[in-house]
């Protein structure tokens, strides 16, 4: 797992001319980077406030943008193995008949759990901006512009798996979980690009 490496190993990799790392874990990168940025701001504001309820409030955000920052670390690693696990049933043989049947329902299999990872990914982020708008509230005026850092970095993220996603539902064939995928997507993106634009101006308030 990256996680366990050097981050040069990382960037190296995702230089390089392999598949993975790809857009979905550099998506999900971007994420943790987004929930850590915004974690930061909390840290700095706790026991500033003057104000227990709201310190409770932060200690709760802070909580759950842990929790975000954690899986979206997973992600990275689950958006390589999905790719792996595509990418291998692509290359099954196709000789006959029933191979060709048998290679057919597991690339259909494995595009579904393909687009599942950037779509965690793009709903996570969703999840996170919301709590980005919260803290830009009542975060510490003086790194309010991390706020804003972690804010775009979180709208990168969600956009960028969103195009993961679509590139996987082009080519499956089950127009029901096409649709079911799809509505989630688009209503993680419309929660982004919202949450995005109150937080900027919010800031620019603020600051």
């Amino acid at each position: 797992m990256y996680l366990e490496k050097p981050l040069i190993d990382y960037l190296n990799d995702l230089t390089s001319s392999q598949p993975t790392p790809g857009g979905g874990s550099a998506a999900a990168l971007s994420g943790a980077m987004a929930a850590g940025l915004a974690n930061m701001v909390v840290q700095l504001t706790l026991g500033k406030t003057k104000d227990a309820s709201l310190d409770q409030e932060l200690e709760r955000i802070a909580q759950h943008i842990e929790e975000l920052r954690l899986r979206f670390q997973l992600l990275m690693q689950q958006d390589i193995e999905a790719y792996g696990r595509l990418s291998a049933a692509f290359k099954m043989p196709r000789a006959s008949d029933e191979e060709r049947e048998l290679r057919s329902r597991q690339i259909q299999k494995q595009l579904f759990d393909a687009a599942l990872v950037p779509l965690e990914i793009t709903e996570h982020a969703a999840t996170l901006l919301r709590y980005c708008q919260r803290v830009a509230e009542i975060g510490n005026v003086n790194v309010l512009s991390d706020v804003a850092v972690s804010t775009l970095l979180a709208a990168s993220a969600g956009n960028g798996a969103s195009w993961m996603v679509l590139t996987n539902l082009k080519m499956m064939k089950d127009q029901a979980q096409v649709g079911v995928l799809r509505e989630r997507l688009n209503v993680a993106l419309a929660t982004i690009v919202t949450a995005n634009h109150q937080v900027m101006k919010i800031v620019g308030d603020r600051a």
